[in-house]
């Protein structure tokens, strides 16, 4: 595509006076807006409620994907997938028709692996301004011209990672920043976005639990100062952004899903796992209380067809799928690893083997706060506070002046002192179920939405004050996006754009 020294020129401007805080134009370049920070542009103006008979504007149908809207000068970028072929596409929508611009379709050798709730297509498209950049984690990255032009493909192996690959990626300056964390190579790569070129590639250490490798992110990079910065499991991680080697990294007890935000030179993430949360966990009862319960034989040994098919190491109720091993997982599942005889059955010391080893993992995950432009002697960030009874699993943080938000599976949303971690307020948001989409700040409100569908917006203050709620009755793993009076929200099915 070309692009004239006026034009180029603008698309320069913009981007700096976004960066400075002035006023921002409707553009939104990438997942959860500028740095993922979650604020709409404050020419931003949406609709409170969402009424598919009295405000919408447009809908357009969509294959299935998680992908957040990207959107530049009219266009709406998304991808999505079609398991049936194995395809991958690049969707390109006219922002005020919902209209078909172009799509474009790759296919991978093969999908990489994904959550029950995952999907090949998650990461969140981004743009310069000149042109588009999409990754996949079975394919690799592509650059297209406005117009639907393929300028440059970066192919990449499929991805070998439990869950798939949620982090999007970012642009800064000339470069494209990857999250690529494979179990067996996980990385963060930079590309030219001119031409596709790596320009470097931190080979990350691997992290282990015990004897157990960790090489687990679903987080979107962000940008500080000359730094990337990226969550991944059990630790955070900074990379410089001029030759791509670590600076520093610090401990954190997560499996790295949730993006971080930055707040006046304070970063926060929430750090969850499931080995760290009690609800989750069904305590595994002591020997002799299984042998009297459940010992049907009278051998004195629990048999793994003794054990009760629903008692889980950890459960996922509010996900509402199909059985799967990472929606509940069973103890008698579990208990295999602990037979050390391989004779089917667990005496007494390979029960407690297994206890002890459940309660290893009750590892204490939480919101952590830390100043990055203060260090201490090991050159890392300054921990400033620890949240630790309240932390959201998925959606990432937002922040409104004092104050960070969350919202936690079942709808809990928490309200924190951003200096000190003292909770302001926690309250129930009237919409249970799983929450996947990030929160969205806009003309002073905030918008949740439920994996189920549920739409509640809030006012923000010292205590929780809904606005209104709607329910479009699909699934919403996507983040929604404000841009002037339109609230854009991608569902299981299709974008929906409501107009205020």
């Amino acid at each position: 595509m070309k692009i004239t020294i006026k034009n180029h020129l603008l698309i320069i401007s913009i981007f700096i006076l976004v960066g400075c805080g002035s006023k921002q134009l409707d553009y939104w370049p990438q997942f959860r807006g500028e740095n993922s920070q979650g604020i709409a542009p404050v020419s931003a103006n949406p609709p409170l409620e969402l009424n598919l008979d009295k405000n919408l504007a447009w809908k357009v149908p969509l294959s299935s994907g998680l992908s957040s809207p990207c959107i530049f000068e009219g266009r709406i970028i998304l991808t999505g997938s079609n398991p049936a072929d194995s395809s991958l596409v690049t969707y390109c929508i006219d922002q005020h028709k919902g209209s078909l611009l172009w799509e474009r379709t790759v296919f991978p050798d093969t999908l990489e692996n994904a959550h029950s709730i995952g999907n090949s297509a998650a990461p969140t498209p981004t743009t310069d301004g000149s042109a588009i950049y999409v990754y996949f984690g079975s394919y690799g990255a592509l650059c297209y011209d406005l117009e639907g032009t393929l300028l440059w493909e970066h192919r990449l192996p499929v991805l070998n990672s439990q869950y798939g690959n949620n982090g999007s990626p970012i642009l800064h300056d000339s470069l494209l920043i990857i999250n690529r964390m494979d179990y067996d190579k996980p990385s963060v790569i930079a590309l030219k976005s001119q031409n596709g070129e790596k320009v470097w590639e931190n080979l990350l250490e691997d992290v282990f639990l015990g004897t157990t490798k960790v090489n687990l992110s679903q987080a979107t990079p962000i940008i500080w100062r000359d730094q990337v910065i990226l969550h991944r499991g059990l630790e955070l991680v900074s990379i410089s952004l001029k030759d791509g080697t670590t600076k520093w990294t610090t401990g954190i007890v997560s499996t790295g899903v949730g993006t971080p935000i930055i707040i006046n030179d304070t970063l926060f993430v929430n750090g969850w796992t499931n080995f760290g949360d009690t609800r989750l966990l069904d305590v595994i009862p002591d020997f002799n209380v299984m042998v009297e319960k459940y010992d049907n034989n009278k051998d004195k040994f629990i048999a793994f067809e003794e054990i009760p098919s629903e008692m889980a190491y950890f459960r996922r109720p509010e996900l509402d799928l199909p059985f799967r091993l990472d929606t509940l997982y069973p103890v008698r599942r579990f208990a295999r690893g602990f037979d050390s005889n391989n004779d089917l059955v667990l005496g007494e010391e390979e029960w407690k083997q297994m206890q002890e080893i459940q309660m290893s993992y009750l590892l204490e995950h939480g919101v952590v706060a830390l100043k990055l432009d203060k260090t201490g002697e090991s050159g890392k960030p300054v921990l400033v506070w620890t949240e630790k009874d309240y932390v959201a699993e998925v959606p990432s943080l937002v922040g409104i002046e004092s104050r960070i938000y969350m919202v936690m599976n079942g709808g809990n949303v928490i309200c924190m002192n951003s200096r000190t971690g003292e909770i302001i307020f926690s309250d129930r948001l009237r919409a249970t179920g799983a929450y996947l989409a990030s929160p969205l700040s806009a003309n002073g409100y905030i918008y949740f939405a439920s994996y189920n569908g549920k739409i509640t917006v809030i006012k923000p203050g010292d205590k929780l004050n809904i606005i209104a709620q709607s329910d479009l009755k699909e699934k919403i793993a996507a983040s929604p996006v404000a841009l002037g009076n339109i609230l854009y929200l991608r569902t299981d099915s299709a974008l929906y754009a409501f107009k205020n």
